[in-house]
């Protein structure tokens, strides 16, 4: 998502065990939200769509499917690279950009849809730099557009984080993760260990934001927020679902 060279998801993200330990939603449950995201963006036809921090393609590859214009970016070359051994077993066409989230290299008003999906937000370390995925993604939405954020329920998410979880990755190498919520920086700290007391091999660090602070970030990109959601079906939210769906509008100037 980011050029840094000490972001921790660059490090994460490019190692093959970052899918398994992601618990990345299965193939099933991927195409319950692909066809939650047509209904509650109303995607027809030819619309463009970029699916930003797209990970391995896993909405990017359905939505091209369908017959859309999809466009995934993401910063790590190995989840870039499944996606395209993906689109290619499928015969399937799509735009793949290794780009950062805070510098989108495509030009204002390009695309009818931006994405946000999978609790990919809220990465950086800085909040200046989590606004600025917000203010590049609403720059790049032409007027009229949509633009849907999925990021995970603060309250449920420190509630339900995993304390201990063991966990086994597909070539068999074993973790234990263990989450803590961090409030003064309102940030979820996840590590995985291979032992129970030893040294932590991977860590991530999401920074959590409350309703009424996705509401000030949206309106400091120049976006209208026109619905929250609790999943994929388009319940309302209602501050008890482990989601939040974020759907909000670029104005159009008259």
């Amino acid at each position: 998502m980011t050029g840094r060279a000490n972001s921790w998801w660059q490090d994460f993200f490019n190692q093959r065990s970052s899918l398994d330990l992601s618990r990345f939603p299965d193939a099933e449950e991927t195409q319950r939200e692909v066809a939650g995201l047509i209904r509650i963006l109303k995607i027809r036809g030819q619309q463009r769509i970029a699916d930003v921090c797209c990970g391995y393609g896993r909405h990017v590859v359905p939505l091209a499917q369908r017959g859309h214009i999809v466009f995934g970016i993401d910063i790590a070359p190995l989840m870039l690279a499944k996606a395209r051994r993906w689109l290619e077993k499928d015969r399937v066409q799509a735009f793949l950009v290794r780009a950062d989230a805070r510098q989108l290299p495509f030009a204002d008003n390009l695309f009818d849809v931006v994405l946000n999906l999978f609790n990919s937000f809220g990465y950086c370390e800085s909040e200046a730099d989590n606004q600025r995925i917000l203010t590049e993604s609403a720059r790049v939405l032409r007027p009229g557009g949509k633009f849907l954020l999925e990021t995970r329920n603060r309250p449920h998410q420190i509630m339900f984080a995993p304390h201990y979880l063991p966990m086994e990755t597909t070539d068999g190498q074993r973790f234990i993760l263990r989450c803590r919520y961090d409030q003064a920086a309102h940030r979820l700290i996840s590590e995985w260990r291979q032992t129970e007391n030893g040294p932590v091999v991977h860590q991530a660090s999401i920074r959590l934001y409350g309703i009424d602070e996705l509401d000030e970030m949206m309106a400091a990109a120049g976006l209208r927020k026109t619905a929250i959601y609790g999943d994929y079906e388009a319940t309302p939210f209602a501050g008890y679902q482990r989601q939040v769906l974020y759907l909000a509008e670029k104005p159009v100037c008259r």
